[in-house]
């Protein structure tokens, strides 16, 4: 009886952290890459933050994880700081989670809302939406402005958006 319960709360543990984590569709790490990744920015734990999770994959099948859109916007616009091993034409996908409805989306085609009054793991961030409609509606409601991912780069790395 005892192992059967330690079984099933492992099971549940392991369906609760693969829940959590996202990783269901997402790609694995890279072999030799650790299972739980850090964000290379701030060094958070992006699982601790999956509404603002954000993921690069690499043609090399490596990944970056980040725990919000401003970190990984900080990444793009100065990679050298952060990874010596790839550079911006070695990107295979960029991925945001949709902030109202908690998906992974393409961040290249995502809205974001700039300057709005709701706050990520580490403060001011760029809610993402797959929809336009959706971002409005909070940048309506929270204040901001909606952009795209090139703006939200330059946002982010000091030059307001446009």
């Amino acid at each position: 009886m005892a192992v059967r319960r330690m079984f099933h709360k492992s099971a549940l543990a392991l369906f609760g952290a693969l829940f959590l984590t996202g990783t269901a569709g997402a790609a694995a790490p890279a072999p030799g890459q650790p299972q739980e990744l850090h964000c290379p920015v701030c060094r958070m734990n992006p699982a601790n933050y999956p509404k603002w999770r954000c993921r690069i994959v690499f043609r090399d099948s490596a990944a970056a994880d980040f725990d919000s859109p401003a970190d990984l916007f900080r990444f793009l616009g100065n990679m050298a700081k952060y990874d010596r091993q790839h550079a911006a034409a070695d990107i295979a996908q960029i991925d945001v989670t949709d902030y109202a409805r908690r998906v992974r989306i393409d961040a290249r085609r995502a809205f974001f809302v700039a300057g709005s009054s709701i706050r990520g793991p580490m403060g001011p961030d760029l809610p993402a939406f797959e929809n336009r409609a959706d971002a409005e509606f909070l940048a309506r409601s929270a204040g901001g402005k909606v952009i795209g991912f090139d703006q939200a780069i330059r946002e982010i790395n000091g030059a307001p958006a446009r």
